[in-house]
């Protein structure tokens, strides 16, 4: 029911972005080549040369989109979001048609273009959904593929669900009445709009005032109310949707699946799978290899410079907690005395820790001291990006204090994170690392990743509360 237009949505938005994507690339054109700007004697400058290839920039555009699922319909929770999303599929676009071209064709083309085309199209795109909203907005207001629901409910849940449909711009659902509980609910409207009847007249109700959709909102403690709604709405021709109601219960990554015939949904899953998993993978893989090979040489210095100004070993290993809930040992390099704990049994690191060696508190302030992590990552135990692991004594306590906090076990704990590059490391709140944390694990991307990475290095690494 809430995707039975996907298809009109689909293709409005496939013809928008193509026709912006020509727009912008056409307009780099003249920009380049008709403002007098200096010309490379061996690239062409034929307009015709440049219209052959634009089927290849919008089909690189569009996959590019499609991969990051901007063609679905309600899947953006606001306009700034979904403007970062086209951002990052407009840059992958662009990677894909450069990639594109070099196979296409010998000839040169514009280097200044291409340059140009690379902040000329994310402007672009971003047009074409503010246009493609004002259009889809005008044509529900004139009554176009507007489908008209009831909701069956009138309790907190009832009331969300028609503010949810009232808001999304996309699927063009208006709720004609609302059906009460129980008769003996006195309320005449909700929302201004009217409540016809209640649960044991629902049947002449609905004949009454036909609609196309039903939402049964059904609240926790409350389903005995709702007993034989289903049952009723089978004589209608009417599509059904249930919308329990999981309040005080923690979700993350819900998702509707089938067991012998059984509608089963899942409250609580990991989002990176399949063919996300092995990208992801291969992308630590790579990048921990690089790392290592950049990073080598300093690492040996400072493996050096440890073993000469204090006892003890150079690499210091202590058990974490990751994904899963599985413990594994994380190396870092050693930045405190050997018997650091010996009196005070595990405790939170802080700002000027006395238990700190001279060189340890400079490598931890520069978070130098995480290099060895790296191996962590290339065995598998971590990956490049992810929440921070923390110590299984420390989680024990966070588990009672701190709801949905195993949460962030769902994914593997990594080198850096959302959490750490907007600067909640060290002694800053646990809540609110723990928010972001969730909102990372809930919102992956291979997009999402890469951006925390080119960030760590400005923010992550060198951070005030380093320590």
């Amino acid at each position: 029911m809430v995707n039975r237009d996907r298809h009109i949505f689909f293709t409005l938005a496939v013809i928008f972005d193509a026709v912006f994507v020509s727009a912008a690339w056409l307009l780099c054109y003249v920009v380049r080549f008709r403002l007098g700007l200096p010309q490379a004697a061996d690239a062409s400058t034929r307009l015709t040369v440049f219209v052959k290839i634009l089927p290849i920039i919008v089909l690189c555009d569009l996959i590019a989109l499609g991969f990051l699922r901007l063609y679905r319909p309600a899947r953006t929770p606001s306009v700034f979001r979904e403007r970062v999303q086209v951002a990052k599929g407009a840059v992958l676009g662009w990677l894909g048609m450069l990639a594109a071209l070099y196979y296409y064709t010998a000839n040169p083309y514009s280097r200044v273009l291409l340059f140009i085309f690379l902040f000329v199209n994310p402007l672009a795109l971003m047009g074409s959904r503010t246009v493609l909203r004002v259009v889809l907005r005008g044509l529900r207001r004139r009554g176009w593929s507007v489908k008209h629901a009831a909701i069956v409910g009138t309790g907190r849940l009832a009331q969300k669900i028609h503010d949810g449909l009232k808001a999304d711009p996309w699927m063009g659902v208006q709720v004609d009445y609302f059906v009460k509980e129980s008769s003996q609910k006195k309320r005449r409207q909700i929302r201004g709009v009217p409540v016809r009847g209640s649960i044991p007249t629902l049947l002449r109700v609905m004949r009454e005032h036909p609609v196309d959709s039903v939402f049964v909102a059904v609240p926790m403690g409350k389903a005995g109310q709702f007993e034989g709604v289903l049952d009723e709405l089978a004589k209608l021709p009417v599509t059904v949707a249930v919308v329990p109601d999981f309040r005080g219960v923690v979700t993350m990554n819900t998702s509707v699946d089938e067991l012998n015939g059984l509608p089963v949904i899942q409250l609580v899953d990991t989002p990176i799978q399949g063919w996300y998993a092995v990208a992801k993978r291969t992308i630590d893989v790579v990048g921990s290899l690089g790392l290592l090979a950049i990073f080598g040489l300093p690492m040996l210095g400072i493996a050096l410079l440890v073993k000469l100004t204090s006892r003890g070993p150079v690499l210091f290993r202590q058990v974490r907690m990751g994904l899963g809930g599985r413990p594994f040992s994380i190396m870092k390099f050693r930045s405190m005395r050997v018997d650091a704990e010996a009196d005070t049994g595990p405790v939170w690191a802080k700002r000027e820790d006395p238990r700190c060696t001279p060189l340890g508190a400079f490598l931890r302030r520069t978070s130098l001291d995480e290099l060895p992590q790296l191996i962590n990552v290339l065995v598998g135990d971590m990956s490049l990006v992810g929440p921070r692991p923390e110590r299984p004594h420390f989680v024990e306590e966070f588990v009672q204090t701190v709801p949905a906090y195993m949460l962030r076990h769902n994914v593997k704990a990594g080198l850096t994170g959302w959490a750490q590059i907007n600067g909640l490391r060290g002694d800053t709140s646990l809540k609110k690392r723990l928010q972001y944390d969730l909102y990372y694990v809930n919102n992956w991307s291979l997009g999402f990743d890469l951006f925390i990475l080119l960030r760590t290095p400005f923010t992550g690494f060198l951070n005030k509360n380093a320590h």
